[in-house]
């Protein structure tokens, strides 16, 4: 090992610059597109203003509830500042909490409880309006609400059982704590019930997962290089085999790479919010063993640097798509479960070890190393 070793650092002297760049391409470039997604996400919402004309406790919920929409970019100013803005086309649209919208709400008046203008070119006007208005009937409903609970307690003669305030506090604290809007789905007589949520556009490991194989057929092409026809008569002078040598650097360059993965998931951690835990680390080498084995066993059959780019981007994008990274394939493992089995990247994913890909790449790493890899494509 040591003579590997001393090899791989004679040759890290000159080709520093290159590995160092294939090891932070898929850090980077999962970065940066990830920031322009959110930049993008960001200037793609819906700007509005909202002028909120009282300080009440439901119209404050009701701005609270506005603003915690992820399709709108709120601003809050006057009157006469948001229709200027709205001429000018720096609007979409503006909407103004009129005062006394409490008391209307309380005394079951809906008509006119919010005023909104638009211009010409304010496409998303009418989603908009729907999106506030049903924030709006929250509000009106669990007034209806306690309205009739108070006239029940009143015909039952239970006056001081329950007040307007209670109620609607009741109701806010039922939707915050329980599911109310449930999907069902069921495959082969299993059902399952789960709960509304929204998913991000991108996933930040499934966009690094295809940076990182893409990069690591190209960090293996050492295979190649170092095995080419002028270089194979020096291997009969070494202290070691070229099937030693191969193997102790597929050791070197998997702890390597694995510290930089170890890096990329303490920053994915702190800016995407990613979770860090003892699964996911393991999950991470597991996907990294198996990937590098698949790199390292792919070159042992090529003499063709041009052929082996072409086949480890192929496989690269098959596995790629197969695993969820790019289309999500919940679905289809959902029917039919053994697909999970058929890309490692779907492993990583869900934080599980491929164990039917480490079981194949390690038995066929043994042939390679007892049969000797003299096929060649």
């Amino acid at each position: 090992m040591k003579i590997v070793l001393f090899i791989r650092w004679m040759r890290l002297k000159k080709e520093w610059r290159s590995l160092i760049c294939w090891m932070l391409l898929p850090l980077v470039m999962t970065v940066l597109i990830m920031q322009g997604v959110e930049t993008w996400q960001e200037e793609t919402k819906v700007p509005i203003a909202i002028v909120v004309e009282e300080q009440t406790e439901m119209a404050a919920n009701l701005v609270d509830n506005i603003t915690n929409s992820e399709l709108l970019h709120i601003q809050f100013m006057s009157l006469d500042e948001a229709l200027h803005k709205l001429e000018q086309h720096e609007l979409d649209s503006v909407f103004v909490i009129r005062k006394g919208y409490e008391n209307n709400i309380l005394a079951n008046r809906r008509n006119q409880l919010i005023e909104a203008y638009s211009s010409n070119r304010s496409f998303a006007y009418q989603s908009v309006v729907e999106t506030i208005t049903s924030y709006s009937q929250q509000d009106a409903a669990r007034s209806k609400a306690a309205f009739v609970i108070k006239q029940l307690f009143l015909e039952y003669g239970m006056e001081e059982e329950w007040n307007y305030e209670e109620v609607i506090a009741s109701s806010r604290e039922r939707q915050k704590s329980e599911a109310l809007l449930q999907s069902s789905f069921t495959y082969y007589e299993k059902s399952k019930t789960t709960e509304e949520h929204a998913l991000p556009l991108l996933k930040a490991w499934g966009l690094w997962a295809f940076f990182a194989v893409i990069t690591t057929f190209f960090l293996f092409d050492w295979m190649l290089k170092e095995n080419r026809p002028s270089m194979r008569q020096r291997w009969l002078f070494t202290e070691i085999s070229f099937k030693k040598y191969a193997c102790g650097s597929l050791m070197y360059f998997t702890v390597i790479i694995y510290l930089m993965d170890l890096v990329t998931a303490f920053l994915f951690s702190s800016l995407f919010r990613e979770a860090l835990t003892i699964r996911v680390l393991i999950s991470l080498f597991a996907f990294r063993l198996t990937i590098n084995l698949l790199a390292f066993l792919l070159a042992s059959v090529y003499k063709q640097l041009f052929m082996y780019y072409i086949s480890g981007l192929g496989i690269a994008l098959l596995l790629i798509v197969i695993g969820g990274s790019i289309i999500p394939v919940d679905g289809l493992t959902g029917k039919w479960p053994w697909i999970e089995e058929l890309s490692p990247v779907h492993s990583l994913l869900k934080g599980t070890i491929p164990l039917i890909w480490l079981f194949v790449m390690i038995v066929l790493l043994t042939f390679w190393i007892h049969k000797g890899g003299k096929a060649n494509a």
